[in-house]
């Protein structure tokens, strides 16, 4: 019961402003990047990263992806972790695996910012 009511009272705040919203500094350090995942038309897992541009000049983002591989005759399952070039901002950055593979996560790094 205590916690039903921790969680109306924490709406409440939220509803009213009283929860602080995430700094701007903690925004531009990202430059507006986001990533995406999808299956290629092979079926391996491809991430993407984009940026809107509110990156300093000079910065660089990249497309990170990290995938279950499936080896051998045993069917080993092994985690690997792929990333993509270093590309500027408006640029996409893109990066796959390979198949018998099975995503496990995915972001997008930002350097120089």
């Amino acid at each position: 019961m205590k916690l039903k009511a921790f969680a109306v009272a924490g709406l409440a705040a939220a509803a009213l402003g009283l929860v602080a919203a995430p700094s701007a500094s903690a925004a531009s350090i990202d430059g507006g990047c986001s990533a995406k995942a999808h299956l290629d038309n092979l079926g391996r897992p491809t991430a993407e990263s984009t940026c809107s541009g509110r990156l300093p000049s000079g910065a660089a983002h990249r497309a990170k992806i990290t995938c279950d591989v499936v080896m051998g005759s045993r069917e080993t399952v092994v985690r690997s972790t792929y990333w993509g070039p270093w590309v500027g901002p408006g640029q996409t950055s893109s990066v796959r695996c390979g198949f018998k593979s099975y995503l496990a996560s995915y972001s997008s790094e930002v350097r120089g910012a």
